[in-house]
């Protein structure tokens, strides 16, 4: 079935974020439908539509297989100890339309790839080590309603493309 690609992608996720040591890591690489595995949403495909790990111990970093889940909808890992860089892979995920990293310690600058997220309606990266500027790319999500960027390390101006974002009704940019 379709579902065990997905379960291989989550298994890179688990592998790479140190899984054992989560505070909750339920089912995860059991035989369980992936649906019940802790934090995992699936559509009626069986296919993984959604990953909330939130304040759940993850410590290491982003896998770029992530790009792989091809139904995500919303990637939420806030309030872990992530580090290195965010993949740009993660720019492949179109269904993508919450996106959320904040509260970790991710470093590196904000992939160009994330303008091709053109369904994202939130894009949270706040409070990580981040470095460079704002990609002038992130003004091509004409989705987005909220953008969250603030206390990092960026400099740079702020792109005039992100003025173009007729739906956003929220900008943090906060030092």
């Amino acid at each position: 079935i379709l579902s065990c690609a997905d379960r291989e992608f989550l298994e890179a996720l688990y592998r790479a974020t140190d899984g054992a040591n989560w505070t909750d890591s339920t089912n995860w690489l059991s035989e369980e439908p992936l649906s019940n595995w802790y934090g995992v949403t699936t559509n009626s495909s069986g296919r993984v539509t959604g990953l909330d790990l939130r304040e759940n111990d993850l410590d290491g970093w982003i896998p770029g297989e992530l790009a792989d889940l091809v139904s995500l909808e919303e990637l939420r890992l806030s309030y872990n100890d992530l580090t290195g860089t965010i993949p740009m892979e993660l720019g492949e995920l179109t269904n993508l339309v919450h996106l959320d990293l904040s509260q970790n310690d991710l470093n590196g600058t904000i992939p160009a790839e994330l303008g091709d997220l053109t369904n994202l309606a939130y894009l949270a990266l706040a409070f990580n080590e981040l470095t460079g500027t704002i990609p002038t790319e992130l003004g091509e999500l004409t989705n987005l309603q909220q953008l969250r960027l603030g206390y990092n390390a960026l400099t740079g101006e702020i792109p005039a493309e992100l003025g173009e974002l007729t739906n956003l009704v929220q900008l943090r940019l906060s030092k």
